[in-house]
């Protein structure tokens, strides 16, 4: 969940691509599903401890950060099934139903689908679906290139 690593770690690469959605860069899609984890993620008393910063106040304006430059979908269908873990799933309906461009992310499992030979990759490819997934550093380099 890139979202966290831009709240955690604000001058990072995933804070970077938050500050291009702020100034209209890029679009960032999000859902009810995805606020709701990044909600409850945000508000861990252990993540809390790792990194002090994550107060409520800080968490409540991080969160109204998102809101505030997002596009946001409601409704989405639960299409994609994902069982090394399955709640990473709702990012891959988001991006089907708003037909993103890219998923961004640093999750592992995500990440794997587009691994050519891996079981996960067979999945991806042979949905066709139109999006690239990528962690936030690649999404930069492909922003600078552009």
């Amino acid at each position: 969940m890139i979202f966290l690593q831009a709240a955690a770690r604000p001058t990072g690469p995933a804070a970077a691509l938050l500050e291009l959605a702020e100034i209209g860069t890029l679009e960032l899609l999000v859902s009810d599903a995805c606020i709701e984890e990044l909600r409850a993620v945000l508000t861990r008393p252990s993540l809390q401890r790792k990194f002090p910063s994550l107060t409520v106040s800080a968490v409540r304006d991080f969160l109204n950060r998102i809101q505030a430059c997002s596009i946001y979908s409601v409704n989405i269908a639960n299409v994609f099934v994902l069982d090394r873990d399955p709640k990473d799933a709702k990012y891959i309906d988001l991006a089907i139903a708003t037909k993103a461009d890219f998923l961004v992310t640093r999750d592992k499992d995500l990440l794997d689908l587009r691994e050519k030979g891996s079981p996960l990759s067979e999945i991806f490819e042979k949905l066709d679906w139109q999006f690239k997934i990528v962690d936030p550093f690649e999404m930069l380099t492909f922003l600078r290139q552009k």
